[in-house]
């Protein structure tokens, strides 16, 4: 009796340890799961189906269909970031000046930019192809919701527009700059404020203007919007979303304005088209112009930029 007393309980121990064994592992991978659900229930993934699609008629009308009464009850908010002039010759293709973008699909603040400049730029001119995209979703504020100019085209009697997305979302190169950009990019990238080159989103525009210091506003709330959620924001003059984008927007309508000789007189006779307080800020110096020092937007340009990404450099 007492062998076999003995044999049942090394029989119950090994039990015992096989199902703590058992229960150890399932505790584990349970552990495992939850934090690569964790991990992968980022805000705004469940939109990413989208990136790559054509922009819906939907969407492209309410970034371009932003009303002239809007633009002017929005003005240039003091939260905005006007480009900074500079001193070059002029930057023309085919004619016409042009405007370089340089930025990259991950980038959360060129996804901002974006916004913006395709709202500026369509009092110009037209956009076909352009395509939904988000920004990282393991960057700052992942996946703020943007377009991307890879395959898009732009058309227009009075400037030219040529974009360079130099990065894809996963932040790999697929785009390289021209000898002649790459030149533009070194002579006007450094940030004034802050004395830091190679940041993107970068735009010069004709060499009078540069966007230079990142995005022009900050608009962390909309990381993981959706698409239509922003736009639907845009014509509405007392939303966030609407003062920073649309203000945006008016400073750089107002530079293709001054450099394309005020055409068309239809967009450069608007209010939103004259904010006095964007010329006077020279990049080379981060310095106000005599008589502009008491501007309180001007102030700000003074203050350090952190919404800039750096410029992959191989």
């Amino acid at each position: 009796m007492g062998r076999r007393a003995a044999i049942r309980a090394k029989q119950r121990n090994r039990r015992i340890a096989t199902i703590s064994v058992v229960t150890m592992t399932i505790a584990a991978v349970l552990a495992l799961v939850l934090i690569i659900e964790a991990s992968s229930n980022v805000p705004g993934d469940q939109y990413s189906a989208s990136i790559d699609q054509s922009v819906s008629p939907a969407v492209m009308q309410q970034i371009t269909g932003v009303d002239d009464s809007t633009l002017s009850a929005i003005g240039l908010p003091r939260s905005v970031t006007p480009p900074a002039t500079v001193t070059g010759s002029t930057l023309t293709l085919d004619g016409k000046p042009e405007i370089l973008y340089i930025g990259g699909e991950y980038c959360p603040f060129c996804a901002l930019e974006r916004w913006s400049l395709i709202i500026a730029l369509s009092h110009f001119g037209s956009f076909s192809g352009l395509e939904y995209m988000q920004s990282s979703s393991t960057d700052t504020n992942p996946n703020t919701p943007t377009f991307t100019f890879a395959n898009a085209t732009y058309n227009s009697p009075y400037i030219t527009f040529v974009p360079v997305e130099e990065l894809n979302r996963a932040d790999q190169p697929v785009a390289t700059l021209t000898s002649n950009e790459s030149s533009l990019f070194s002579q006007y990238g450094m940030c004034a404020a802050n004395g830091e080159s190679g940041g993107i989103p970068f735009i010069d525009i004709a060499n009078a203007y540069v966007v230079n210091c990142g995005a022009q506003f900050s608009l962390p709330q909309i990381a993981g919007d959706n698409w239509t959620q922003v736009a639907s924001q845009l014509n509405t003059p007392n939303s966030t979303v609407a003062q920073e984008i649309d203000g945006a927007a008016n400073t750089l309508i107002t530079a293709i304005c001054k450099i394309d000789g005020g055409q068309p007189s239809s967009v450069c006779a608007q209010p939103f088209a004259e904010p006095t307080t964007m010329d006077g800020y020279t990049a080379s110096t981060g310095s106000a112009a005599a008589g502009h020092q008491d501007s309180a937007a001007l102030i700000l340009l003074l203050l350090p930029q952190v919404t800039v990404e750096s410029r992959w450099t191989g």
